[in-house]
């Protein structure tokens, strides 16, 4: 199926702003991720220009939220954390670099392939849900922004946080609440057959 640019990002933003306000527990998470999804949706078609760079609002609201969160770290977590999200920046350009100079090796839909290598990236550096979406986040912030400066050498135009760079990333973290969803599925499974257990011997 063709999709085009932004298409995954729209559906799948409006898709996990549905899940969490008509189905997740009511509570400050639920409100930040409700309220973060709408921001992003809304500021996606719009954008500034600094130095000549055109730059969407989305991905600055991204770049802001997640790097208030990576200043909250200190120590030699913040240092891994760096050495992390170094490592998807470099992982996030060099799959578009090689797309832009060798298109003929990608076998697959460009968008699902680069969502899989950053899963798997984020899954090989961190074990914690929150851990692994800030990284996945940091590293396609950084990595699209080192995509744009390097092709602003050659004088090719780029938008940093387009709608192409936010179909990559919310498929990518759109998988990962998935699979936060699935490890927690066996707990609620266990409660509610507890739940129904007791329920059967009163």
């Amino acid at each position: 199926m063709l999709w085009l640019e932004g298409g995954y990002f729209y559906w799948l933003s409006w898709f996990l702003w549905i899940v969490y306000t008509f189905f997740a527990p009511k509570n400050h998470v639920r409100l930040r991720i409700c309220l973060y999804s709408l921001l992003l949706i809304t500021l996606s078609v719009y954008e500034i220009t600094i130095y000549s760079f055109h730059i969407s609002l989305a991905y600055i609201l991204m770049l802001i939220v997640s790097y208030s969160f990576v200043m909250k770290q200190t120590g030699t977590a913040f240092i891994y954390f760096s050495f992390a999200s170094a490592s998807v920046t470099m992982l996030y350009a060099a799959f578009h670099f090689l797309l832009l100079f060798d298109p003929v090796w990608v076998f697959a839909e460009a968008t699902w392939l680069l969502a899989f290598a950053l899963l798997f990236a984020s899954f090989a550096l961190y074990r914690s849900f929150y851990e692994r979406l800030l990284v996945l986040t940091v590293g396609c912030c950084q990595g699209d922004f080192l995509y744009a400066f390097v092709l602003k050498q050659f004088s090719f135009p780029h938008s940093i946080g387009s709608l192409s760079f936010l179909d990559g990333w919310a498929l990518a973290t759109v998988c990962l609440f998935l699979w936060k969803w699935l490890e927690q599925l066996p707990i609620y499974i266990d409660a509610r057959f507890q739940k129904r257990a007791k329920e059967a011997n009163t």
